[in-house]
């Protein structure tokens, strides 16, 4: 709980604490889904750089 301000800590009432940590849940699944998809792309663009790498002509087929 380091990250929690002390005052917060000791003086939230149930609603406020229930508020904060639903739109902190909210922000973690943004950032997730956001990771995911950055993720992909790494993956998709690393296997388009391999590609080019290993083949002489863009259109030819192994």
């Amino acid at each position: 709980m380091s990250s929690l301000r002390p005052d917060f800590a000791a003086h939230a009432s149930l609603e406020a604490i229930r508020a904060q940590y639903e739109r902190a849940q909210a922000q973690a699944d943004l950032w997730s889904d956001r990771a995911r998809d950055l993720f992909l792309l790494l993956c998709q663009r690393e296997t388009q750089t391999r590609t080019k790498e290993t083949s002489p002509c863009p259109t030819s087929r192994p």
